[in-house]
Parts: structure tokens; C-alpha cells; sequence
């Protein structure tokens, strides 16, 4: 089967893709990758008390959901997905790769990654995956081992 995107195509996307985001765009965000084997799951497979490594600063294009509020009984939450999308050539260098569970910080709200994607191909050829996208939802501060709180 002929390959119509070359090594060259490939690396003329990702050239332009990073100076489009890291020099035009700048979005700067921080992901906080979370320590697995610091992080203690209950009975059914959930963390209440995670640890993260320090944020890393990286640059990506996010997109916000629709925001609406919610009454549990205890006060009010505000519920918001937001997508972020990451070239994926950027995430390699800095030695991060999103996955489900880590935090990123933007906008001074911390959301956690609950599904992550690398869809976007050039020339629809797996070997040429171009971005990596995190859908997230907004999450308490208070429920987050990442900065020092006020007691």
C-alpha cells in the first residue's frame, strides 16, 4: 500500500503544530501527573487520597463545555468538562504523557482527565499520531494533595 504522508510531511505538521501552540497560541497549562503507588484505593478501586509529582508547564488549546450547577445537599458544585488538546511530539520531549486520573491546572481551576484520545492522524496512518486530547471535568481544590491548604 503506497504511503502518500513521507517522514518529512510528518515532521512539517508537528513543526507547525507546536510553533502554532507554543509561540501563537500560548496556552500554558500545568499537568500533574498522579503517583500510583502513593495513591491509595479503597474497595472498589477509587482513590480518595492521591499524591502528584510537581506540575509541568506545557502549552495546549483547550475547549470549554457548557457549565451548569448542581445542589447535592452539602452546597452548591459547578459541573464543567473542558477538553485539552496536547501535541503529542511536545508531551514526549517533556517526558509527560496525559493519562486518565492526572490533573492539569488552567485558569486557576484544577480539572481531572477522565478519558484521553490520539485520533488525530496525518494521512490517517496510525504510525503518524499527531495530538493527544483529555477530556476532563472540573474538580475540587479541596479534594487535591497538590497545594498546601489552609486549615
Amino acid at each position: 500500500m503506497p504511503r502518500f504522508i513521507g517522514t518529512k510531511d510528518y515532521n512539517f505538521f508537528q513543526n507547525i503544530s507546536r510553533e502554532l501552540v507554543d509561540a501563537v497560541v500560548q496556552t500554558q497549562v500545568f499537568l500533574f501527573k498522579m503517583i500510583s503507588n502513593e495513591s491509595k484505593t479503597n474497595l472498589y478501586g477509587e482513590s480518595l487520597d492521591k499524591a502528584y509529582y510537581e506540575g509541568v508547564s506545557i502549552f495546549g488549546m483547550v475547549e470549554y463545555g457548557d457549565e451548569s450547577q448542581q445542589y447535592d445537599g452539602f452546597g452548591q458544585d459547578t459541573i464543567q468538562e473542558v477538553t485539552f488538546r496536547f501535541n503529542q511530539d511536545t508531551c514526549i520531549v517533556k517526558d509527560v504523557m496525559p493519562e486518565v486520573g492526572d490533573i492539569i491546572f488552567f485558569n486557576d481551576g484544577y480539572y481531572e482527565i477522565t478519558n484521553t484520545n490520539q485520533t488525530q492522524l496525518v494521512g490517517m496512518q496510525a504510525t503518524n499520531n499527531f495530538s493527544i486530547e483529555c477530556i476532563t471535568y472540573l474538580t475540587r481544590r479541596s479534594q487535591l494533595n497538590i497545594e498546601p491548604r489552609n486549615i
